[in-house]
């Protein structure tokens, strides 16, 4: 038996709730509302609802991580690691332990589901294949005609770019040809897209192409401009025309990272990065992740451009005066800072004498009583849209208090603002128990500093402050929850550990899978 990835059930529950939706829009595929679920339009067969998805055809369905590997051929490791934001699992050598994962689910009569198990080896790499170039078109009337005249491209940007061989027309379907080079300017990537300007959208990654190429252009200066589709960079050339071949650019056909390393490896010029995806939540979860990715790898100047619309080719629709789609903020982001501006009335009302470890627990015991009463959307923004209001106001005080002991006059309003700068959208998944825990996981921390550090030491008043501020933000991404994502089919208990069966009873415990 071969050596596996490893995941903890706590990762795998993590990448299982993510919306189907905002995987499809991730990847560019639009989708729509078919009665109270939603329908893929390139597989019409296809209905989802949160993070569950169904396919007719074959009436088989899962979740996001089977769905994964159905329909974009991932393995098992390469789905969860995708989902969870590159989070990578253990590797577990050969013998030394066997894991189950689960198949989609196959639907018997009256749909009735039976789960199949199977092991989580690691596969063997399969053999590469070999890109084969679409045949060229003598000419490129009809990608002219409709880069030009449909989407409004440059005609002197589109022309650079077409007598540079990196895009053209097929010659047997006259589709556009964008093509990725590696730095030796050979052809590694290719992506195409439909020319029919009759509303159909049709594109897709050519098979054999490497994901660490795409479309773009190499210039002699130190800005590398990052764009989700070839058409995305184009727009942006088009509107900012001037000394545009001073910069890099790339496209990354999504928004997974390996073009973008690809280029910056390949130019050691290269040390400031400008993140121009769309202005819509996974182009915004999006950005969070790569400028992530970036600073890991030692790229500190990271930048994010936004369009006005809802990406760089509405922007330029809209200069020729045409309808455009309308930028969409995350709606979590807005929750957040709407949030924030109530918290700071709250914490306003708090006296700083309250911040100390009776309090937190205080409120902390409040929220478990409330949540003792039921899991439905209301008894949840009692719990944390009531009691959570308060303990978030109280640590807000203990951070504030931590920080007069340390000479860094800080008010609360400026801490909230901070802690509202901190929230990322792309970092807050899982479902209600996966909060609970990650909630529990806070409070018991600050507990542990209260009861064991010496707060007159400056270093333990700074930990205190850093604890204060995880268990506040937990506290504002649990109110987020509720406000935005909360659905009654999320508040299933899961099983009770031993130890959680253990800490049931201890002061301020919030174990809620244990409640009946």
């Amino acid at each position: 038996m071969g050596d596996f990835i490893y995941f903890t059930e706590e990762q795998k529950e993590r990448a299982n709730a993510v919306q189907i939706a905002d995987i499809l829009r991730r990847e560019h595929e639009e989708v729509e509302r078919s009665g109270n679920e939603w329908r893929w339009k390139r597989h019409r067969s296809v209905t989802f609802r949160g993070s569950s998805w169904y396919r007719h055809s074959r009436q088989v369905g899962s979740h996001a991580i089977d769905f994964m590997q159905e329909f974009f051929g991932m393995s098992y490791p390469e789905a969860v690691s995708y989902l969870l934001d590159g989070e990578q699992g253990q590797l577990i050598e050969r013998g030394k332990r066997q894991e189950t994962k689960r198949k989609p689910i196959k639907a018997g009569k009256g749909r009735q589901s039976v789960e199949k198990e199977q092991t989580e080896e690691r596969k063997e790499p399969k053999e590469p294949k070999e890109l084969k170039l679409p045949e060229k078109n003598p000419t490129m009337k009809r990608v002219y005609a409709y880069l030009l005249q449909k989407r409004h491209i440059d005609r002197e940007i589109l022309s650079y770019f077409a007598k540079a061989g990196t895009i053209y027309e097929s010659a047997e379907h006259h589709n556009i040809v964008f093509a990725g080079l590696d730095s030796e300017g050979k052809i590694r990537h290719i992506h195409v897209k439909g020319s029919c300007s009759d509303g159909r959208s049709f594109r897709l990654n050519q098979e054999g192409s490497e994901a660490a190429y795409g479309f773009g252009y190499r210039g002699t200066g130190n800005r590398l401009y990052v764009f989700e589709a070839p058409i995305d960079l184009l727009s942006f050339l088009s509107l900012y025309p001037e000394n545009w071949q001073g910069n890099s650019y790339i496209t990354l056909n999504g928004v997974a990272e390996h073009a973008m390393l690809q280029a910056l490896k390949d130019n050691p010029r290269l040390d400031t990065v400008v993140l121009c995806l769309d202005h819509d939540p996974a182009g915004i979860e999006a950005c969070g992740r790569l400028a992530e990715i970036l600073v890991r790898n030692g790229y500190g100047a990271v930048k994010r451009l936004q369009s006005a619309c809802k990406d760089w080719n509405e922007d330029l629709k809209g200069r020729y005066g045409e309808e455009t789609i309308p930028a969409q903020e995350h709606p979590r982001v807005m929750e957040c800072r709407a949030w924030t501006e109530v918290l700071k009335e709250v914490t306003e009302s708090i006296n700083i004498k309250y911040a100390n470890r009776s309090y937190i627990c205080r409120y902390y015991q409040d929220i478990y009583n409330e949540l003792k009463k039921g899991r439905g959307r209301e008894q949840l923004m009692d719990a944390f849209d009531g009691p959570g209001m308060l303990l978030t106001g109280v640590l807000v005080r203990c951070m504030e208090k931590e920080g007069i002991a340390l000479g860094r006059e800080t008010s609360a309003d400026q801490i909230l603002e901070n802690l509202s700068k901190r929230y990322q959208p792309h970092k807050d998944k899982g479902n209600f128990n996966t909060r609970i825990r990650q909630m529990q996981a806070a409070f018991e921390e600050t507990l542990e500093v209260f009861d064991t550090k010496d707060l007159e030491q400056k270093e333990d008043q700074e930990l205190l402050a850093r604890k204060c501020m995880s268990l506040a933000m937990e506290c504002i991404r649990a109110h987020i929850f509720v406000a935005i994502d909360c659905g009654e089919e999320q508040m299933k208990p899961a099983k009770q550990t031993v130890k959680e069966q253990k800490m049931e009873h201890q002061e301020g415990g919030m174990m809620l899978c244990s409640q009946s």
